[in-house]
């Protein structure tokens, strides 16, 4: 008897627990999953965009600063001169021209996290009230300093 006593209290005890652990995390489980991580990070997390990823806040040097400043500065021949790699720029001018013209400068923009490949880097980002995207692929020409290659706009 002592024994089936023993075991049913067992199975109480774990059961008790069970719900207990369930009350302390089920609010934290119903948050989305990149409020959870940031939980465990000092810094928190910007949301998370659907077409174009996390999203974030530019750093000096890095490729993303260098997407939020040709988004935000007018396009001119300095323009191209100052971002476009020299050896694609009559390309790019003959492919880009009129869109780019209609593009900047741009006020409301949001960029992406920079995903790295093995020679270049591409910015997502997103434009305009219409809140449309695009993507800018830059190559690292030295530490910091990048030039546009390519650029590729969305409806």
């Amino acid at each position: 008897m002592s024994i089936v006593y023993t075991i049913d209290m067992n199975k109480h005890l774990a059961l008790c627990l069970v719900f207990a652990c369930m009350l302390v995390i089920s609010p934290v489980a119903a948050l989305p999953v990149s409020a959870q991580l940031s939980f465990s990070l000092n810094v928190p997390l910007l949301s998370q965009d659907p077409s174009i990823g996390q999203l974030v806040e530019p750093k000096k040097g890095s490729s993303e600063a260098y997407t939020a400043e040709a988004l935000s500065t007018p396009y001119s021949p300095d323009w191209v001169e100052k971002f476009v790699s020299k050896d694609v720029q009559f390309s790019f001018i003959r492919t880009f021209d009129k869109e780019l013209a209609l593009l900047l400068p741009q006020t409301m923009f949001s960029l992406g996290k920079a995903i790295k490949r093995q020679d270049t880097v591409s910015v997502p980002f997103r434009y305009g009230e219409e809140m449309r995207y695009g993507t800018f692929v830059w190559i690292e020409i030295s530490e910091g300093r990048y030039t546009l290659v390519s650029i590729t706009l969305n409806p």
